[in-house]
């Protein structure tokens, strides 16, 4: 009876390492494979258009200097209501103040202080764009900057660009398969790796003055992906 036992035990032992010999040898079988890098723009007409204005004014007094400010900062804002902008469209909540200082006698002395805020506008009409920045200039406006042209809602451009990547990376694999006899398999691994890229910001002020004609140009909007392809011989 325990020879049988005996047998029994080892056929099954037998069995159990033969099974795990044919799963180690399917898992170390080498898998083929190809990565490849894909890139696309898609190019679109700005809609929105931004900008700061600045209102800064220096003094002894903080109370004076913010009524100050408050007047021009209310004046430029009435200017840009005026052309049909709405006030969601506007933010003039950043204020910052600092000390003033001026070199007497080699010494650094404080004379006051120094109080700025800053006004931010977004046009929707962008035809709109010379009168308005001719307007705020007639204010007395200290400075302006940061402007921008955008696209309000860039995700149906991004998301067209991102699946001309994907085709382009498929595309650069397929003819890299081809040349070396081999055909893509299945998709191992996909990576995203992109940004919306609006343009450069920022213009000179002599391109603002009442004789300029602007144009808002086009906006690229850029998809790049990392693929990797299985190769089938």
């Amino acid at each position: 009876m325990n020879k049988v036992f005996t047998f029994i035990t080892l056929c099954g032992l037998s069995a159990v390492l033969s099974f795990s010999s044919a799963a180690l040898a399917k898992t170390d079988a080498q898998v083929h494979q190809i990565s490849v890098s894909g890139q696309a723009n898609v190019t679109s007409v700005p809609d929105l258009f931004q900008f700061s204005v600045y209102v800064e004014e220096q003094g002894e007094r903080v109370q004076d200097l913010n009524s100050v400010v408050a007047d021009k900062t209310q004046t430029i804002i009435s200017s840009v209501l005026a052309f049909g902008v709405e006030k969601k469209d506007i933010q003039s909540m950043r204020v910052q103040l600092n000390p003033w200082y001026e070199h007497i006698n080699n010494q650094r002395v404080q004379k006051g202080f120094k109080l700025s805020r800053e006004i931010n506008f977004t046009l929707r009409d962008i035809e709109l764009y010379d009168q308005v920045i001719d307007a705020v200039l007639s204010t007395g406006a200290s400075r302006i900057d940061g402007f921008n042209y955008v696209v309000e809602d860039p995700q149906p451009q991004y998301l067209a660009a991102l699946e001309l990547a994907l085709k382009d990376a498929k595309l650069r694999a397929t003819r890299m398969a081809n040349t070396l006899g081999a055909k893509l398999g299945k998709v191992i691994t996909i990576n995203e790796n992109s940004g919306y890229s609006p343009m450069p910001r920022g213009r000179e002020m002599m391109m603002m003055s009442k004789s300029s004609d602007s144009l808002p140009g086009q906006i690229n909007t850029g998809a790049q992906v990392n693929v990797t392809f299985e190769l089938v011989e």
